[in-house]
């Protein structure tokens, strides 16, 4: 197999990668693992019932180019990985899907559609993402609501394939046939080529975890250990959603000012909201709240998709009282999660081994019992690349690009920040059963910026 890709099983039929088949194992009701984005566009009103309609010519011309044209097929007895396959078209009319209203959304009305919309399960034996539109908003213009699977890309996947669905991108060739899939006595032969040819590899990489092991024992008892308190416990199958759009330049300057990046600063907002919310609400835990967050390993030569993320589990600092000194508690605790991301990449770095897929399925069936927490952290915050330039759909601009977050089962908040344009476009979605007001955290997320624009 020297040379040749071991995802690829046959034409148009490509394996899933352990960590891609992760994000379907951990998958609940109460925790839909997806990864989305609310678009808001500048249609005018005489396009804006005729937007689904256009969307659904755009999708149809560029779906070819995308990983989105396929249907997941388990592999004969867990045997090899599962795979996704090549279909030729999609039903548009049903995937791309117009929300009834009678006059014009409010904001209020959509981010509760959205909310309740998170919620909804992709089924993978077909194309693996949905849309929704909301065709006229009070605001003015209309927005796109996509969503599309975390085991087809992590989010900077998902912003390359908007990219693909964009008109910067155009039309791709048609699909005429769907992909086949090798006989199940074919398959096993083609399994068992691929496990001989990579058994040195999975000598070389198990090697490796060891000493990945051996190394992160040094850094035992670095990381804050997560704080059980009253947000703590199952995540409810209830959602609330609202966003937050700050000037980028705005950031830039006040994380010069404090020697931070745009991430330091991202993750100090969310300290200082999260600590104010808290205190209102007379829930601030003694010890610092902990953070599930991810850093891209991703290089040129693998590829545009599927997942390459580890995950890292810093504190917020939410137990100091002083501005200055929980951005400086949060760059060191972000530093040491750094150190350790060498190993941690060494550990989900594995090939796929004779009933992988099978040994996963059992293993996860057991762990996701109860809705109880897999890895560290109370709450989730991302801030993933999105475009600079200007982007649009069906000839329709983009005015902003409001990350829909999902919540990992055992959690209660999720903060995605995404560039789009001179902003960053921030979705905030929370467990309604915990937290009842997640507009106010948007709220004090805001005022956070103005605080630490004060001190800087």
């Amino acid at each position: 197999m020297s040379g040749s890709d071991p995802l690829r099983l046959a034409a148009g039929v490509r394996r899933l990668r352990p960590d891609d088949h992760f994000m379907i194992l951990s998958e609940t009701d109460a925790s839909p693992m997806h990864v989305g984005a609310l678009i808001l566009l500048d249609v005018p009103e005489d396009g804006q019932a005729d937007l689904a309609a256009a969307i659904r010519r755009q999708f149809a011309d560029r779906l070819p180019a995308t990983p989105l044209l396929v249907r997941l097929h388990e592999a004969p007895d867990g045997y090899d990985s599962d795979v996704w396959a090549d279909i030729a078209a999609a039903d548009l009319e049903t995937i791309v899907a117009v929300e009834p209203h009678d006059g014009a959304w409010s904001d209020a009305e959509m981010y509760d559609a959205v909310a309740a919309l998170n919620m909804r399960r992709l089924d993978l034996s077909g194309p693996p993402f949905a849309a929704h539109v909301f065709e006229r908003l009070a605001t003015g213009g209309s927005a796109l609501y996509l969503k599309m699977h975390h085991s087809v890309a992590d989010g900077i996947g998902f912003q390359t394939a908007m990219g693909l669905l964009s008109d910067s991108t155009p039309p791709a060739t048609a699909r005429f046939v769907d992909a086949r899939l090798p006989e199940p006595e074919k398959w096993r032969e083609k399994a068992d080529a691929r496990f001989a040819a990579e058994a040195d590899l999975r000598a070389e990489q198990s090697a490796r975890r060891k000493d990945a092991l051996a190394a992160l024992e040094a850094h035992k008892g670095d990381r804050e250990p997560t704080p059980e308190f009253t947000l703590s416990g199952p995540t409810s199958a209830d959602r609330r959603y609202a966003t937050i759009s700050l000037p980028l330049a705005r950031v830039k300057a006040v994380g010069k000012k404090l020697d931070a990046t745009i991430n330091d600063i991202f993750l100090t907002l969310a300290s200082t909201a999260l600590r104010h919310y808290l205190l209102e609400t007379g829930e601030l835990p003694d010890t610092p709240l902990v953070v599930n967050s991810a850093r891209s390993y991703r290089r040129a030569d693998h590829g545009g998709f599927g997942n390459r993320i580890v995950a890292l589990h810093p504190h917020l600092a939410t137990h100091l009282a002083d501005p200055v000194a929980r951005i400086r508690a949060i760059q060191a605790s972000m530093a040491g999660e750094m150190r350790r991301t060498p190993y941690d990449e060494s550990l989900l770095d594995a090939a796929e081994k004779p009933f992988g897929a099978r040994d996963r399925r059992a293993a996860f069936a057991d762990r996701m019992a109860g809705g109880k927490r897999l890895i560290p952290g109370n709450l989730t915050l991302s801030n993933v690349p999105g475009p600079a330039e200007p982007r649009s759909y069906a000839g329709f601009r983009q005015v902003h690009n409001y990350p829909v977050p999902i919540i990992g089962s055992g959690r209660f908040l999720n903060i995605t920040s995404r560039r789009s344009g001179d902003n960053l476009d921030m979705g905030v979605i929370a467990d309604a059963a915990k937290v009842a007001d997640v507009g106010r955290i948007a709220v004090l997320f805001t005022a956070a910026l103005d605080e630490l624009e004060s001190l800087a």
